[in-house]
């Protein structure tokens, strides 16, 4: 759905409608809790996250801003869906993110490629159980697809169906 400049114009002075998330709403027994699985690791957090479909929480440095800058080091929250190295050496993870976080550009969620390296103090988030006692999981996102993570180079952890 495109927007109209009217509402892009309005919206740059936080006017009009909030952009939607794309982290599932915590179910039964309240809100949203973030925490830590295996001591607080960066990585095996994020590869928890991606096993169990579960959303994180993060910090990324990003080396092409000044350290000044508003958002060099944002909070970002999205949907990890996979963890791989690249043909290049470098581990990367790809994250279907909120278009509140500080990654996103304009109000649409969308994929976005970070540099393991670079995250820093990653959180699962747990949503809860559904009314039927299912644990509350993302779903995969447009355009997921596991092959293109084995012909690019070699996967880690992928997101399953």
């Amino acid at each position: 759905m495109a927007r109209s400049w009217t509402n892009k114009i309005l919206g740059l002075f936080g006017v009009g409608r909030k952009p939607k998330s794309v982290i599932p709403k915590a179910g039964r027994g309240g809100g949203r809790l973030d925490f830590d699985v295996g001591g607080g690791s960066t990585v095996d957090n994020l590869k928890y996250a991606i096993a169990m479909r579960l959303p994180v929480s993060y910090y990324y440095v990003d080396k092409w801003q000044k350290p000044t800058t508003p958002g060099a080091r944002g909070q970002r929250e999205g949907n990890p869906h996979a963890m791989w190295t690249g043909k290049n050496g470098t581990t990367y993870v790809h994250l279907y993110v909120d278009p509140r976080s500080a990654s996103a550009t304009g109000d649409l969620p969308g994929w976005r490629t970070f540099i393991l390296s670079r995250i820093q103090n990653a959180s699962v988030v747990t949503l809860g159980k559904s009314f039927f006692g299912k644990n509350i999981t993302f779903t995969l996102a447009p355009g997921y697809n596991p092959s293109w993570y084995r012909r690019n180079g070699r996967p880690i952890v992928l997101a399953q169906a």
